[in-house]
């Protein structure tokens, strides 16, 4: 990926990021949480399609991807995954790991 398609792609998320946040004043609570971990899946997203790898982030993207529409479940099942989602992130910090490629 090039620099200008780069900056098109983290432009396209700040867009996404800003409009969520003028959007949440008037949506349910818990589409807040859901937009936080969806960015963040997204620029994972972006950093893979940059050719930054990295073993822990693409896990993470798994699992953010694979619960975040629990959100339309239930509360508390939305809750238990972003514990779960927390949960998984301090088990991946290492702070000798080498930065990503």
């Amino acid at each position: 990926m090039d620099k200008r398609e780069l900056e098109a792609k983290i432009f396209d998320l700040i867009g996404y990021m800003t409009s969520s946040a003028r959007n949440l004043m008037d949506e349910t609570p818990l589409y807040g949480p859901f937009r936080l971990v969806d960015a963040a899946s997204r620029l994972i997203a972006i950093l893979e399609g940059a050719g930054v790898e990295s073993p822990r982030l693409a896990s993470l993207r798994r699992e953010i991807d694979a619960g975040k529409y629990s959100v339309t479940a239930t509360p508390a099942e939305f809750k238990a995954f972003l514990d779960a989602l927390v949960d998984r992130f301090v088990d991946h910090l290492d702070l000798d790991e080498p930065p990503a490629v």
